[in-house]
């Protein structure tokens, strides 16, 4: 999922509300992205709710990097 310290990710998580909310919703869109890829066929709704996820995440994971970026400048 994320590439990042697992020491980083956990004092963020207990630390950093923003993170923990971010990390969360990135966990919960994984488990909607892999309930709708166990789908047999994809009608073009499910097709556009995929790259709409897709789209959250990355923005999710954009944002969680700045902020071990800028904690990391921190230390």
């Amino acid at each position: 999922m994320l590439k990042m310290n697992q020491d980083i990710v956990q004092e963020l998580l207990d630390t950093n509300e923003e993170f923990r909310k971010l990390f969360e919703e990135h966990v919960k869109l994984e488990q909607d992205l892999e309930a709708l890829y166990s789908l047999k066929y994809f009608p073009p709704e499910v097709e556009r709710r995929i790259k709409e996820i897709k789209k959250i995440k990355l923005r999710g994971k954009d944002r969680m990097e700045q902020i071990v970026s800028e904690y990391k400048k921190s230390l």
